[in-house]
């Protein structure tokens, strides 16, 4: 009798627990960083995937940064042993109007299975 009640305890202390996002999964968030060199008159001179380049991503409602990375020689990034959950990734890009001459390019997305792989569209910056 007391054996099916503390199974019954188990199985809901075990379905009550919920991860985070964050690190601790399996799943991947990748894209690539494109870099636009814009002259004085706003158009753009030279285009193409940006290495060396900072991305960040902020787990959930996390408050800061929760990581970053560099991107390769071909504007790719990754994100690797994340959670299910949602996600904000984001670099900065030149604002000739804007606090500090920088502002955020930022793609929200969600992570809905276990081992899935997201890949994100560009995140176009200007340099």
């Amino acid at each position: 009798m007391l054996k099916p009640f503390l199974y019954s305890l188990i199985f809901l202390f075990i379905a009550s627990c919920t991860l985070e996002e964050g690190e601790g999964g399996s799943a991947t968030i990748q894209g690539r960083v494109f870099v636009e060199d814009v002259n004085n008159q706003g158009e753009v001179v030279v285009a193409n995937y940006g290495p060396d380049w900072e991305v960040f991503i902020v787990y959930g409602d996390d408050v800061g940064v929760s990581d970053r990375t560099i991107t390769h020689y071909d504007g790719t990034y990754r994100f690797n042993f994340l959670t299910e959950g949602e996600y904000t990734v984001y670099a900065y890009s030149e604002c000739d109007f804007c606090i500090n001459n920088i502002e955020p390019v930022i793609i929200d997305t969600i992570i809905m299975e276990r081992d899935e792989l997201v890949i994100l569209p560009d995140l176009v910056v200007i340099d």
